[in-house]
């Protein structure tokens, strides 16, 4: 999509709905601040530089690992690039900002922005050192005249997706209530990933951009690493497991990048890859060797936040807590292959039937398909009907096996949908003994949780069913076309 506003060339792909957040803001008859945030390479610098053309009143970009006297002399340094009149450095960020607004009062708005004075700040939290008072200062600016000029859009961006909420939405100080418009840009659907590889000319089927999805989950960066003159499989090789691959390092940057104390992060990310199908908070206090506190809450809370983890409630309420599952593809995939095993140059191209390498599909597929619930739900025909989603795990009795169900569609319209996951090459051929524990996880489930309501099998296979008896007994089946609609 291409904004009118944009003097831009370039074409951005989805973001339809932050881009007419930004559109409204910059046709507002009042200044507005809004802040943009969302984990690394998201793409939150790249939407706002191609909406606005790169033009601005003022930009500045925070750097990691500065201290506030180092981030004050670049930030003086870049108000004089922007024409600023010489002075002296400022001692504070109050100092700062009172630099800013000398520096924007003598500017006169962008007839191509609505007429407005665009301040672009990035990388907000690398800012606020410790004791540096600067969301303070960054408040009191805009408080104090800012917002009363009618024509500024102060723009904020952060990755790090916990201080943006902390000390942005959530705080009780001088930004408190003062954000006029947020966007939380998250990773691209199967559909957007369609439309770039379709702009970079990919020429892939469905079937391998739902695999480069499984391992570099809709963060947009990563598809731009992707050579099209190679194939998938080539690309994986260069990028994971050549030597000095580009993106070996990645991981532990991301996590650095986003939080305060990043070992901790990993800590219960590693955990949760050892349990993949799920685990209450205490099991994972407990095998992680992160306390139960506020602290450890906050990391959970957190990790949520950015996409990593995925909350998923029991759906009765004997089962106390809720399950806490993996969501991150590319987490998954780089702890499963980069971090566990000492690979090889061409590894990926040289163990693609492998039982390790199918054992990963299908868990990552089940990743790609919680990220893809709207679409399934769409796909049953009830896109308009309330739906609560479950994960269940219930041990052995003395009628039933213990058994795990990954994704339970529970319908306000009586029905209940038990979802498996597949994903293959050609279509998936269920056996007799496949079905009968299907069935047999339908019954304990109608029995024990939902007496009073119809409980339907769903398959969500990539390639559909082979037809056979066993797939008539089937009461819905999804497939990958399902899957990359809007």
């Amino acid at each position: 999509m291409k904004s009118k506003f944009s003097q831009s060339t370039m074409t951005i792909i989805g973001r339809d709905a932050p881009i007419e957040i930004l559109t409204e803001a910059l046709a507002s008859s009042h200044s507005e601040f809004i802040a943009i945030y969302g984990r690394r390479r998201i793409g939150k610098t790249y939407l706002v530089k191609e909406f606005m053309g790169n033009t601005y009143t003022f930009s500045y970009t925070g750097i990691e690992d500065y201290n506030t006297k180092q981030q004050l002399s670049e930030f003086h340094r870049t108000l004089l690039r922007y024409g600023l009149p010489k002075c002296g450095k400022p001692q504070n960020w109050f100092d700062a900002f009172d630099m800013l607004r000398t520096l924007v009062e003598s500017k006169k708005g962008f007839p191509k922005l609505g007429g407005k004075k665009v301040i672009f700040i990035d990388e907000l939290p690398w800012m606020d050192a410790r004791g540096s008072d600067f969301v303070k200062a960054l408040g009191h600016f805009w408080n104090d005249w800012a917002a009363w000029t009618k024509d500024i859009v102060m723009i904020i961006c952060g990755s790090a997706t916990s201080w943006m909420v902390k000390k942005v939405f959530s705080s009780k100080g001088g930004l408190y209530n003062r954000i006029t418009r947020q966007i939380e840009l998250t990773s691209f659907t199967l559909n957007e990933c369609e439309k770039f590889s379709a702009a970079h000319k990919f020429n892939w089927s469905r079937h391998l951009i739902t695999e480069a999805y499984m391992i570099f989950g809709g963060v947009p960066y990563y598809w731009t690493l992707i050579d099209p003159a190679k194939s998938l499989s080539a690309n994986i090789d260069f990028l994971f497991f050549s030597e000095n691959a580009p993106m070996k390092i990645e991981y532990h940057v991301l996590f650095k990048s986003m939080f305060t104390a990043p070992e901790r992060y990993e800590s219960i990310v590693k955990t949760l890859i050892e349990k993949k199908g799920g685990m209450t908070a205490k099991e994972i206090s407990e095998k992680s060797g992160v306390g139960m506190s506020a602290k450890f809450t906050e990391i959970l809370t957190n990790l949520k936040l950015s996409g990593f983890v995925i909350e998923m409630p029991q759906p009765t309420k004997k089962q106390r807590g809720v399950l806490f599952k993996l969501a991150d593809n590319f987490t998954l995939f780089y702890n499963d292959f980069v971090l566990k095993k000492k690979a090889r140059t061409n590894y990926w191209a040289t163990h693609q039937n492998t039982g390790t390498m199918n054992s990963w599909r299908g868990l990552a597929f089940e990743r790609v398909c919680y990220r893809h619930i709207h679409q399934i739900q769409k796909a049953l025909g009830v896109g308009g009907v309330y739906c609560e989603y479950f994960a269940w795990s219930v041990p052995e009795n003395e009628s039933y096996p213990a058994m795990q169900i990954d994704m339970i569609i529970d319908r306000a319209d009586g029905i209940v949908n038990i979802c498996e996951m597949k994903f293959t090459n050609s279509p998936f051929s269920i056996s007799p003994v496949y079905l009968a524990e299907m069935n047999l996880r339908r019954s304990r489930y109608q029995q024990e949780v939902a007496p009073k309501k119809g409980v339907q099998l769903t398959m969500v296979a990539s390639s559909g069913l082979v037809k056979n008896p066993q797939a008539s007994e089937i009461n819905s089946v999804i497939t990958l076309d399902d899957l990359f609609q809007p």
